[in-house]
């Protein structure tokens, strides 16, 4: 009887002890509400982790305190409605797009920003579900909140309903925009060109299709892109009305540079290119016409069969650069990987004997070894070539290079 009295008795402890224990959790749980402001984790991976443990989503606002327009939001995140709908149904972070160390939680997810503030949204394990910019007011604010809870209306859903035919503009505004900060370049293209399709023409020259253009477009065939770099006192009318006067060079010149490096890129005609050259020079950008084109004029001369040209075009780089052996060396790599035959030889030694004194790295020793040998393959100096090959491959090897590519060479001179 004694032993279950005892028994009991434990019980009856072990039972209180779990009750307070489930108690405390509830109350922990439970625990009101800021409404008086958002509240901010100050560590990120905290946030994310506390996120996926309470079923929520990350909410990030990428910001610089240097950003007027990033401030101006700055008062609403301690109104009322706000505070209570983002502690309810988020886990809070400021991300200041100035520190190194807080960036690195959108590099390591490949994630872009075209502009700021952002909004962003995660889901527990990292993966980006919503994004949006924010306009000073609850209702654009706890809108964004509102669309990334929903996950029929939230980014993420974007490519599905695009596919299923939606097309207004609002919408492929946000999905080109979205693209944009997933590094999608063919979504974005796409969808930027969908857009066009449907905008009123004779609205082109309008400040809402300037913003457009800035969200949704990252390439220059795009007809806003053509319109607006044909008309750039117009954009940077807008802008300066804006209070951010110079800002249309920015987003043009992006525009462009996105463009050069492209993936199509190296199929443009020598009259796209010089079209991209003057679109550089209306933008303010006339000074890297030569360091951003060279390469593409020169092999779109050679397919053209202008390969004289093409040497002069190369020529001009290799003076202006002709104290970075390193350059040089790759210069030279474009034409021997190129040219359709051997009178560019001449050239290409005359280029890599400038090249060689000013080479002090092992690295690209290596690499300069290595395009001679290939040169002297091309003019059937066979001899020159092994010795040449055999250098690169003793160079890499003293570094702990990856040695493929050269055994490659060697083999094919065998």
């Amino acid at each position: 009887m004694k032993h279950f009295t005892k028994t009991i008795s434990l019980l009856v402890v072990l039972l209180a002890f779990g009750c307070k224990s489930n108690s405390q959790q509830a109350e922990k749980a439970q625990a009101p509400i800021n409404t008086s402001e958002i509240t901010w984790q100050p560590d990120i991976t905290q946030a994310l982790a506390d996120a996926k443990a309470q079923g929520k989503l990350l909410f990030v606002e990428c910001y610089s305190p240097t950003c007027p327009y990033c401030q101006a939001l700055e008062p609403f995140f301690k109104n009322t409605e706000v505070a209570t709908k983002y502690n309810t149904n988020f886990i809070n972070y400021k991300l200041d797009v100035g520190e190194a160390e807080q960036v690195k939680f959108l590099n390591a997810r490949n994630i872009w920003l075209p502009s700021f503030p952002m909004f962003l949204y995660f889901d527990g394990d990292g993966n980006l579900v919503h994004q949006s910019g924010a306009d000073p007011n609850v209702e654009s604010i706890n809108g964004n909140a509102d669309d990334a809870l929903d996950e029929d209306t939230r980014a993420d859903s974007y490519p599905k309903r695009f596919a299923a035919g939606e097309r207004s503009i609002e919408f492929l505004t946000d999905y080109a925009n979205y693209a944009k900060v997933i590094k999608d370049t063919a979504a974005t293209t796409t969808a930027a060109e969908e857009l066009f399709k449907i905008y009123p023409k004779d609205k082109l020259g309008t400040k809402e299709s300037w913003e457009l253009t800035k969200k949704a477009v990252n390439d220059v065939d795009n007809g806003f892109a053509e319109y607006w770099l044909k008309n750039v006192s117009k954009a940077a009318a807008i802008e300066a009305e804006n209070g951010h006067p110079g800002t249309e060079q920015n987003t043009l010149q992006g525009i462009i540079q996105n463009s050069l490096y492209s993936s199509k890129a190296k199929d443009y005609s020598i009259e796209k290119i010089n079209r991209i050259k003057q679109y550089m020079t209306s933008t303010g950008a006339g000074q890297y016409v030569d360091g951003a084109t060279w390469e593409l004029e020169s092999k779109a001369l050679i397919r053209d069969g202008k390969g004289a040209q093409a040497l002069s075009v190369g020529q001009k780089m290799v003076d202006k650069l002709k104290t970075n052996g390193s350059a040089l060396v790759y210069i030279t790599r474009v034409f021997v990987d190129n040219f359709k035959d051997n009178s560019f030889i001449p050239t290409a030694k005359k280029w890599m004997a400038t090249a060689l004194p000013t080479i002090n790295q092992d690295n690209v020793k290596a690499e300069y070894h290595y395009e001679m040998a290939r040169i002297h393959q091309k003019a059937g100096d066979l001899t020159a070539a092994k010795a040449d090959a055999a250098t690169a491959m003793e160079l890499t090897r003293k570094i702990g290079g990856k040695p493929e590519k050269f055994q490659e060479l060697i083999d094919s001179l065998n």
